[in-house]
């Protein structure tokens, strides 16, 4: 007696046509503020690397997406990074001299481009799920 073929499973399908890639670059992408684009860099490589002929064209909007997410992203978080000396005390000395003051200036700096980038995160994690190509992938805006 024979067995019947085996049926690929659930999950296996899933990663095949390129969802499980996209999931993994955009919780990189969401990390890619707080890691000081470390995380951002290598969703950059995976995008690169996984986009081929073989992946569906509503997968593809999602790599262009996360793509363009990075390299818009990336210029405000070099930014941060490069003048957080000049500015991180300039917005501190408006909250005052203690620790806390510290911090929450750093945050001040740090909420509207993580919010950015969170935001397109979310909205592309929303298609992705629901197995719709991104509408717009080469917008600036959410």
């Amino acid at each position: 007696m024979t067995k019947p073929p085996a049926k690929p499973s659930q999950l296996a399908a899933f990663l095949a046509d390129g969802r499980g890639t996209a999931m993994l670059i955009y919780a990189l992408l969401f990390f890619m503020v707080l890691t000081y684009s470390l995380t951002g860099i290598i969703a950059l490589i995976i995008t690169t690397f996984a986009d081929s002929d073989k992946t569906p064209d509503w997968v593809r909007s999602h790599y262009r997406f996360q793509a363009r997410t990075f390299w818009i992203g990336i210029v405000p978080t070099v930014a941060l990074v490069v003048l957080y000396p000049v500015l991180g005390p300039a917005v501190m000395s408006g909250l005052g001299n203690g620790e806390i003051a510290k911090i929450g200036g750093s945050y001040l700096l740090v909420m509207p481009v993580l919010g950015w980038v969170a935001a397109r995160v979310a909205m592309g994690f929303n298609h992705l799920l629901h197995s719709r190509p991104y509408p717009q992938p080469l917008t600036w805006l959410v």
